[in-house]
């Protein structure tokens, strides 16, 4: 293609969408809503995966003592929890092993736990069973310890994580699927009325020899920017959002028992996004265009 020839045709484009400038919109917000709801599903779906695979490393059971409990009352959880004959063995974490631990969880911005030290955290113990469908049973006995604050099981929390990941890529799916093709039939219907204000046009460009595809060319140009715009404010909207998301909700988890879950870092997957957004938008401007002028240009 000739570069005079490309020129006419993104510019062609480009006037297409400005005389139609409501319906492009409606078109260009569908695309965005669609994109954002596909993002939102994704964005959960990924982070379950990701959370699912990091709890599979976890132990079957830890115990976390009050966080005031001097060494004395320390000792006196550890020594229940060594007397208990369905425990196989465990392992304690100090107050500043944990921090330690938190450090390199945050390694990447140790903004989030400035003007914390040690004391905030709890002294836990990592608990590995004899058999671990006893797990409700032990778990209810160091519950009953004076001194433990809570019992945590990750290994349940992988299985509750796993299920509820499975239905969301089912509803997402179709959700998705939903969408799109709405979004098609908003954009095939936006190019329809360009095609049908310029049918006259299109015609004597037949009839002078125009090529089948330098007359579809343009649409095509017009669809696949409509797409482009939608996934691009899309991307806009999921990129800040989740920044803000992440920071605050790993800030929260770092204060709770819940810490070794966390989301994934924005700028870890930005880029994937936005080339997934960008191919889906395109795409599916580009069907819409396909799709108007298959019924309505005869060429």
């Amino acid at each position: 293609m000739k570069i005079r020839t490309a020129k006419y045709i993104i510019r062609d484009g480009i006037v297409n969408i400005y005389k139609n400038k409501l319906m492009s919109l409606a078109s260009i917000s569908t695309v965005t809503a669609s994109l954002l709801l596909f993002g939102v599903f994704l964005l959960i779906a990924v982070n379950l995966d990701y959370n699912t695979r990091a709890l599979e490393q976890l132990p079957q059971m830890q115990v976390y003592c009050d966080y005031e409990l001097d060494d004395f009352q320390v000792k006196q959880v550890e020594e229940a929890i060594k007397g208990n004959g369905r425990i196989a063995e465990y392992t304690m974490v100090t107050k500043k092993e944990a921090f330690e631990k938190l450090k390199e969880l945050f390694e990447d911005d140790p903004s989030t736990l400035e003007g914390y030290d040690e004391s905030f955290l709890p002294v836990s113990f990592i608990i590995k069973l004899v058999d671990a469908t006893e797990s409700n049973e032990v778990k209810a006995e160091l519950e009953s310890i004076n001194g433990v604050d809570s019992v945590e099981c990750p290994q349940k929390t992988v299985d509750i994580i796993s299920r509820f990941g499975y239905w969301v890529k089912i509803v997402s799916g179709f959700l998705i699927a939903l969408l799109v093709v709405i979004s098609v039939f908003i954009i095939s219907n936006t190019i329809k009325l360009t095609v049908f204000a310029r049918r006259k046009e299109i015609s004597i460009m037949k009839y002078i020899g125009a090529t089948d595809w330098f007359i579809r060319w343009p649409f095509v140009v017009e669809g696949v920017i409509i797409g482009l715009v939608g996934a691009l404010i899309a991307f806009a909207l999921t990129s800040y959002g989740y920044g803000a998301l992440e920071v605050k909700f790993n800030e929260e988890l770092a204060r709770s028992s819940l810490g070794f879950i966390k989301l994934i870092k924005a700028s870890q997957i930005n880029f994937a996004i936005v080339v997934l957004y960008a191919f889906l938008g395109g795409t599916v401007g580009a069907i819409g265009s396909v799709i108007s002028m298959r019924k309505y240009l005869k060429v």
